[in-house]
């Protein structure tokens, strides 16, 4: 069935816009996003908007032309609106605590140790250092551990893959780091887990997936030095592309976002250019060229990286209770944000909550 029949006629013109954009709402939730064809048509919309903005100062200034210029403005008005709907342009909804406190991680709290998957209704993280658990977000009282096939020492830190059932697992035992990939099981298919990479006298910490799941991306650290390096988990290949920490790809692989002495940077893969973002860490992508970070003061700050220098601002979360932000990262469909921060009493205990927008 064609959109336009969707819409039923004889309605007023502010139900049947109401209707057209919730409809598209829909739609574009159940679409995948494409990252190339929304930047372009942000800019075709914002220059579209300055020139209907332009039209309606010079009708103030003229004489009226009657309904004809009315209607065509509407009309307007509404396929620009639609259109930024769809495509994710225009705010499609408020940052909003939705489960708070969902998890409290006492003893040597790492944020590292806790990750949403990538449509956020589901949460894994480790407890007592040597057990990795999960949950699924509509019920959080029925865990499920998952488990490697060897003796093996603590894991450190861990990551959701962006398509599948899957995990990306740091374990450190002695001197010895280990990069794993673990299947997480369910009711079809048993668990399973592949040796990425091992190394003595370093230690691994915050693995990321790249955006088609076929190389992950961590911090190697080495007698006090940072470096991000990249697994590939087809050919089994390393390589060094920065130095720094706490990597994260952007939704479409063009740059990489990272942590170095206390400052944001962002890098183009392909020319090496670095960008200065700001202060603080844990930087997570919201958007193919926007992303979030914790600030030195704890909260949420947003960028925009696609300007220079980036366009900086606070992100407010609705229903926040307030608490020092350690860590927020995006699940892979940017609909969803894991909450990690300092508990009251202690900084050794952690709190995790999810906000949704």
């Amino acid at each position: 069935m064609r959109d336009e029949k969707r819409i039923p006629t004889g309605c007023s013109e502010e139900h049947s816009v109401a209707q057209l954009l919730a409809h598209l709402q829909q739609l574009r939730r159940s679409v995948p996003v494409n990252y190339h064809l929304k930047a372009e048509l942000k800019k075709q919309l914002l220059q579209r908007i300055k020139e209907l903005d332009k039209d309606r100062q010079q009708s103030l200034l003229g004489p009226r032309t009657g309904k004809l210029r009315r209607v065509w403005s509407l009309t307007g008005g509404v396929v620009l609106l639609a259109i930024a709907v769809w495509y994710g342009v225009w705010p499609h909804g408020v940052l909003t605590v939705r489960q708070p406190s969902l998890l409290a991680m006492e003893g040597a709290a790492n944020p590292e140790r806790v990750d949403l998957d990538a449509g956020g209704s589901r949460i894994a993280y480790v407890t007592d250092g040597s057990t990795i658990r999960t949950f699924d977000l509509d019920e959080p009282a029925a865990k499920a551990d998952v488990s490697l096939p060897v003796d093996h020492g603590d894991f450190t830190s861990l990551s959701w893959s962006n398509r599948a059932a899957r995990l990306a697992v740091v374990e450190q035992q002695g001197e010895t780091s280990r990069l794993w990939i673990v299947d997480v099981p369910d009711d079809k298919r048993p668990g399973s887990s592949r040796l990425i990479k091992e190394e003595e006298g370093v230690a691994f910490h915050s693995p990321s997936w790249s955006p088609a799941d076929d190389s992950i991306v961590y911090t190697r650290t080495s007698d006090g030095v940072e470096e991000i390096w990249v697994s590939s988990i087809v050919s089994m290949r390393d390589w060094k592309v920065a130095e720094g920490s706490q990597p994260e790809w952007s939704p479409d692989g063009r740059l990489l976002a990272f942590t170095k002495q206390g400052s944001v940077f962002v890098m183009e893969m392909r020319s090496g250019r670095t960008t200065l973002v700001g202060r603080g860490g844990w930087p997570s992508w919201n958007g193919e060229a926007s992303l979030t970070f914790t600030t030195p003061e704890g909260t949420l700050a947003e960028a925009e990286v696609d300007v220079q220098p980036p366009v900086l601002r606070d992100m407010p979360i609705r229903s926040w209770e307030g608490g020092r932000l350690v860590r927020a990262h995006w699940s892979a469909d940017r609909e969803h944000l894991l909450l990690v921060q300092a508990g009251d009493e202690t900084e050794n205990t952690l709190v995790v909550s999810l906000a949704s927008r």
